[in-house]
């Protein structure tokens, strides 16, 4: 972690100063430390550079811990699958299944393996259309930003999607975030191998309970984040607490009608994230200033399932063919 987050970081459950004991470091980074909250008590930590703020008393499903966790044992467990997965020509599996080849790949480091593994599945899962129209968000948003050169934080960042294009196309300094510290250590070994790792930093937190001071950050992003965060709550209030200046996302939405999604939707506490008109209230209501950029319409397949890893999936939604709207919500703390 960049030492210049240490000024505008607190304690994400009671916004209490921060007592900072670094054991590990070098000019400009904090390697390893741990950190404790003076008002709460809250202990926090830097490990191997990440830094991990995640409190105790919001629950999370962590799915990408699970995967990291249980895909290679599970393998190990039955050697006939991981001979089917790994020891046939990529191009004779399913999308699914490349996919979790990648996976395994990236797990054992072998990351040419796993990007072309990553490459070929996604070209199967998403249609021309899909992959233009996601395109075209990106490049709407690093336009969106290209004229500041403030550190951007980017919410909810995956496996850095979005932050690959920003590392290409922008000098700015990026804060990688995720609520999986399991994701963020794949990622820090991902962009050290790419030689992109200077211009980042990691942190672990929920975003409804960021580490930020108020008015700390200048530009947030993310790339359909908002979608993957189950029971938001008072997510858009966190936000805007701590922005001063633009929130640019990248956000998709299902049609209200659209019963069969709509189920998996609620049942995932997801309602209030991917319909449009509802999320846009939610941003009204939390002050925002927000106007809608860059719309297209997309025509979306189910998401597939594994053949050799029977019944998996990579995305939860969509769980029926449907249609989706995709655009910038470009927001302000005005």
């Amino acid at each position: 972690m960049q030492k210049y987050l240490v000024e505008i970081l607190e304690c994400p459950k009671c916004h209490g100063k921060l007592d900072w004991d670094i054991t590990e470091q070098t000019t400009d980074r904090i390697v390893t430390a741990q950190v404790l909250c003076h008002r709460c008590s809250g202990s926090y930590s830097i490990q191997d550079g990440i830094g991990v703020f995640l409190t105790t008393d919001l629950k999370r499903n962590d799915l990408w811990e699970q995967v990291d966790n249980g895909l290679e044992q599970y393998l190990k467990q039955n050697p006939e699958l991981e001979e089917r997965l790994m020891d046939v020509h990529l191009d004779t599996l399913g999308p699914v299944d490349q996919h979790y080849r990648g996976e395994i790949h990236k797990t054992r480091g072998d990351i040419e393996a796993a990007n072309a593994a990553y490459s070929i599945s996604k070209k199967a899962m998403f249609s021309a259309d899909t992959t233009r129209c996601m395109n075209s968000q990106m490049d709407y948003l690093i336009n969106e930003v290209s004229q500041s050169d403030s550190p951007i934080v980017d919410l909810a960042s995956g496996e850095c999607t979005l932050v690959r294009r920003m590392l290409k196309d922008l000098p700015n300094l990026i804060v990688v975030t995720d609520f999986s510290p399991s994701v963020l250590v794949r990622n820090r070994k991902w962009l050290m191998e790419q030689g992109l790792y200077d211009r980042v930093s990691l942190l672990a937190f929920d975003a409804r309970q960021t580490p930020f001071t108020t008015n700390s950050i200048s530009l947030l992003t993310t790339f359909v984040g908002l979608s993957n965060i189950q029971n938001p709550g008072n997510l858009l209030e966190e936000l805007y607490r701590i922005v001063n200046g633009k929130f640019i996302a990248v956000s998709s939405f299902y049609p209200e009608d659209d019963l069969e999604n709509g189920a998996v939707i609620k049942e995932a506490g997801l309602t209030e994230m991917l319909y449009r008109n509802r999320l846009l209230t939610h941003y009204r209501n939390a002050n925002w200033t927000i106007e809608v950029k860059n719309p297209c319409s997309i025509k979306a397949n189910a998401s597939p399932t594994g053949i050799v890893l029977e019944g998996a999936k990579v995305d939860l939604l969509p769980a029926y063919n449907t249609c989706l709207d995709l655009c910038i919500l470009s927001a302000t703390n005005a």
